[in-house]
Formats: structure tokens, C-alpha cells, sequence
């Protein structure tokens, strides 16, 4: 039985879109999920970035809020990227549901083993440099991908705000 997710609660629902601000004012408009902070993943704020296990140069911005479950919503910037293929695939919407782990790399090899290889990764996004992500291939099985992170202690300040 795979154990990398049993009893834990999802922190996250996360969205894939082609315009971030488009789809903030679509989300507020129905929601009032607001007020947004933004930052840019890329080689400066985000490292050990990987694309199906290899380094790979990809960037997106990302928006999150404050509620719990928190809504992220991602903006693919440059490729290749998961965020993309998605968009490529299936068009906008709910890409992934995020859970909070205490050891990203000890889950990779739970999800690996049970047949859901990660398909990106990143790692130092945190105001300390700290905090891992990686993401399963669970569609077949599910519909949409798993986030597992090892959160940082905190966030750098926005780039951003919306």
C-alpha cells in the first residue's frame, strides 16, 4: 500500500492558465479569493530544476493566497515545463493538488515504486533558500498530478501583488 500521502490533507489547489491576470480577476470575480502574492520561478529563485529527471531551464509565474485549502494559480513562461504540456493537452484548469510532506525525496521513491515517477522538480525557493517540490505522474490514476513539498520556512517576499 503506498504511505507517502496516507492521512495527510491537502494544502493546495492548484490551477494552470495562460493569463495570470485574466484568470485572478476570473477567480475574484466568482470567489473573492484575493488579495494574491506573485513570484517568479525561474534559475534565480528557484533551483535544481527538473523536467522528466533532467536539469531543465523552465519558468512560470505563480499567484497564491491566503485561504486553506491555498489556491495557486500558475502561469508557464518558458519551456519545457509540465505547466505547458498541460495547457498544450488539456487547456486551462485544475492541475494538481499539493500536500505538505516531511520528506519530498523519501516520497519520489514511494510514488516511483508504485508506478507515479515525478515529473518535475524544483528545490531552494524559500526565503532561506530552503523548501523541495516535486510532482507525480497521477493522471491515469487520478485526473490531474500530485504536488509533494517540503515547505520552506518561509516565502521571499512577492515579486508581486494582485
Amino acid at each position: 500500500m503506498l504511505t507517502a500521502f496516507a492521512g495527510l490533507v491537502p494544502f493546495q489547489v492548484a490551477l494552470v492558465v495562460r493569463d495570470l491576470h485574466r484568470a485572478v480577476r476570473d477567480i475574484d470575480e466568482l470567489l473573492a479569493a484575493g488579495p494574491w502574492r506573485g513570484y517568479v520561478f525561474d534559475g534565480d529563485t528557484c533551483r535544481g530544476r527538473e523536467y522528466h529527471g533532467r536539469p531543465a531551464d523552465w519558468s512560470c509565474r505563480i499567484v497564491l493566497n491566503a485561504r486553506r485549502p491555498q489556491f495557486e494559480v500558475i502561469e508557464p513562461l518558458v519551456g519545457p515545463n509540465i505547466y505547458s504540456d498541460w495547457l498544450d493537452a488539456r487547456g486551462e484548469g485544475l492541475h494538481h493538488i499539493a500536500y505538505a510532506v516531511a520528506s519530498v525525496a523519501e516520497t519520489t521513491a514511494q510514488m516511483a515504486a508504485a508506478g507515479h515517477p515525478a515529473i518535475q522538480a524544483g528545490h531552494s525557493f524559500g526565503a532561506d533558500r530552503d523548501g523541495v517540490f516535486a510532482y507525480y505522474d497521477t493522471m491515469q490514476a487520478l485526473g490531474f498530478l500530485i504536488e509533494a513539498v517540503e515547505p520552506p520556512g518561509a516565502l521571499p517576499e512577492p515579486a508581486f501583488r494582485l
